[in-house]
């Protein structure tokens, strides 16, 4: 059964600041990807809440959008209605921080330096969201978001407002329950770390030099999406890509960086089903060659053949 009914349609055609086939490429970091039907960026919590309460009742799809990074929209675009979530808040109170979903990591990784609080630095070297961040377990330098997390707030539709434990959340190596589990749809209206009162200049100091490896090791200029693939226990798809002979690797305009082997850069003009293509090309290799199955870690999502 369809959801483009004439009742649906008009529905979202009257919410204040929607556009239909709005271009989505602009909003990944792969510069990737086709339109959403209908689109609509809200930093409110109770406006993004009626909105996917609003969906759910008349059975139209959405998918909720952040800074679009490990993400690989398809090229025919995505159905129903796509949610930029844009709050940015957040406070301080001691050692405890709270952010909006829609805050940049790397920002809030300044903010709590500035705050003199430690234990956020690997922050700096994911490009996401704070929602984004929960909603994957994201991580960089060896930690992930799980570690310092107390507590996160967020909606679920029909069941209102809650509060969720890492351990309600699942979290775990680039998922938890949000991504492929119980809270499937759920809004994260903010999450709240734990850290360390300490040096703030020793912060920065640290956060700096981790941005030099990082510019010296990873493609970070290029169109990119992040990782590609998840580490599989005890190595590094990176190496593994690498390994294989698959540093350079082409198909049309999607090309493995040959700064790094587990990043896919958009050098101008890349479809998603030219990486979609080299994904699955280098998964097939790796397999041959070493017997390992590499897992995606980017997300494809829209409508794919």
């Amino acid at each position: 059964m369809t959801w483009r009914t004439r009742s649906s349609l008009a529905w979202l055609r009257e919410q204040p600041g929607v556009r239909e086939n709005e271009p989505l490429a602009s909003r990944t970091s792969f510069g990737i990807g086709g339109p959403a039907d209908f689109f609509l960026e809200l930093a409110r919590a109770d406006a993004i809440e009626r909105t996917i309460d609003g969906c759910k009742q008349r059975g139209i799809p959405y998918l909720l959008l952040g800074a679009g990074t490990n993400l690989l929209i398809a090229d025919r675009g995505v159905d129903g209605l796509v949610v930029r979530v844009v709050n940015r808040d957040h406070e301080i109170e001691g050692t405890r921080v709270r952010a909006g979903a829609g805050l940049k990591m790397m920002r809030l990784a300044r903010i709590v330096a500035d705050a003199n609080l430690r234990g956020f630095e690997f922050a700096i070297g994911v490009p996401g969201t704070v929602g984004g961040a929960v909603y994957q377990d994201a991580g960089c330098w060896g930690k992930e978001i799980r570690e310092v997390l107390l507590e996160v707030e967020g909606y679920l539709p029909g069941k209102g407002r809650q509060k969720w434990s890492p351990g309600v959340l699942n979290l775990g190596y680039r998922t938890s329950a949000l991504r492929e589990g119980a809270l499937t749809g759920a809004l994260v209206i903010s999450a709240t770390v734990q850290l360390e009162r300490g040096d703030g200049e020793a912060a920065k100091q640290l956060m700096a030099k981790l941005t030099r490896e990082r510019n010296e090791t990873q493609p970070i200029k290029t169109k990119n999406c992040g990782s590609v693939f998840k580490n599989p226990p005890g190595d590094s798809a990176g190496r593994l890509v690498q390994a294989a002979g698959l540093k350079g690797a082409r198909e049309g305009a999607a090309v493995v960086s040959t700064v790094h082997g587990n990043f896919i850069v958009n050098e101008g003009g890349a479809t998603a089903a030219d990486v979609r293509r080299l994904i699955e090309r280098v998964m097939v290799e790796v397999k041959r060659r070493f017997g390992l199955q590499i897992e995606p870690e980017v997300e494809m999502v829209g409508r794919w053949k």
